[in-house]
């Protein structure tokens, strides 16, 4: 099954407020049994977040200040001293004006959440999409049951394939009928983001659907994050010219995309801290080995983070990226990424001679599939 790493897992910003909103969160878990905390994540702007606190007696709180509403995840776990997590559970919720109240006799990923009309809006998406989570969560342990042998059968990927596609076409069902049925919430964006999923091939549905939200919600700032993922998706499509752009490399010499006209191109999306994107590397590799001798050629665009320029060399190294590399190290800010409507990775464009995309999204072995189809030999 292909993995990505998504950007709606890592917290967009949503502008409801135009002043500073004091929020606490009050939670309450079954009392793991060994010294623990509870860890936070959010954005608040541009700056990325994570606080803690204290887990005592299955009691933790928060509290301070956002420049907005935004969504935030949830994790409780051992101190590091206690050895490894019991449950590495997530829980994804709005951080809003007020009391936000988390409770759970379970793990963390099942607790209830209750205050405020954002996560009442978010409760109700998530129960619209509730058997599906269920159905996928079934998936997985038939996966996992299943020997190594079974696995790689062709009868068995088929069926599972199968299966997973029509859970998948089930979930994006409620999902759209969530938005149409709510067009007056925010969270109604974050709906769209899910049912459109991380790079969609019928653009103008997506759009068409964006237009039928409130104009209060279009012109929030979810709804003008989402407009301007819409138009990187436009400005990527099958046969439109690839958008410029100048990003410097390792060394901090400026690389133009223009640079590489007249070969076969393909922009990779990565980062040194994704999971998917280094299991897919060794593909890329493969096939640059294969035919940089032919007209091909691979420029790198890493969304690693501010502080995170050596752990994206080591990557570099370490999984042998013998080509250009760029990164802005702006994470889910990259200048690029945000230009080509990036929301998940990996995720690559291959380009013809004259910069022109001609397919994307390439994984495994369709990249080499289709460096086959156009290259020369």
């Amino acid at each position: 099954m292909k993995k990505m790493i998504s950007a709606a897992a890592l917290l967009l910003p949503l502008t409801l407020l135009a002043q500073e909103v004091p929020f606490e969160i009050k939670g309450k878990v079954t009392d793991p049994g060994t010294p623990s905390r509870a860890y936070l994540y959010y954005r608040n702007g541009a700056e990325n977040i994570t606080d803690s606190a204290d887990v005592e007696q299955g009691a933790f709180a928060f509290k301070g200040k956002v420049a907005n509403p935004v969504r935030g995840t949830l994790q409780v776990r051992p101190r590091p001293q206690e050895g490894r997590a019991i449950r590495m559970e997530s829980l994804s919720f709005y951080i809003e004006k007020g009391t936000v109240k988390i409770t759970s006799e379970k793990g963390i990923g099942e607790a209830v959440v209750s205050g405020g009309p954002l996560n009442a809006d978010y409760n109700r998406m998530n129960e619209a999409t509730k058997a599906m989570k269920a159905k996928y969560a079934e998936l997985g342990k038939e996966y996992s049951a299943a020997d190594e042998a079974t696995r790689k059968s062709e009868a068995f990927q088929k069926s599972y394939r199968d299966k997973y596609k029509a859970i998948n076409e089930e979930e994006k069902t409620a999902l759209l009928g969530y938005v149409k049925a709510n067009p007056n919430t925010v969270i109604a964006v974050d709906a769209l983001q899910s049912y459109a999923g991380s790079m969609p091939d019928d653009v103008k549905t997506i759009e068409g659907i964006f237009s039928s939200l409130s104009p209060r919600v279009q012109e929030s700032t979810h709804g003008k994050a989402f407009a301007k993922v819409l138009s990187g998706w436009k400005n990527t499509a099958i046969g439109a010219q690839a958008p410029e752009f100048t990003q410097n490399d390792t060394e901090g010499k400026p690389v133009k995309l223009t640079d590489f006209r007249g070969k076969y191109t393909l922009i990779d999306f990565w980062a040194s801290w994704c999971g998917p994107c280094r299991a897919e590397n060794p593909h890329v590799v493969k096939a640059y080995e294969k035919y940089k001798s032919k007209n091909f050629e691979v420029l790198g665009v890493s969304l690693d983070q501010p502080t995170g320029k050596e752990a994206w060399l080591k990557a570099i190294a370490d999984d042998k990226l013998t080509w250009v590399q760029v990164s802005d190290l702006k994470f889910w800010e990259n200048e690029v990424a945000r230009l080509y409507g990036i929301r998940g990775i990996p995720q690559n464009f291959l380009l013809d001679p004259q910069g022109r995309i001609i397919a994307k999204n390439l994984r495994g072995e369709a990249l080499e599939k289709k460096l086959a189809e156009v290259l020369v030999n």
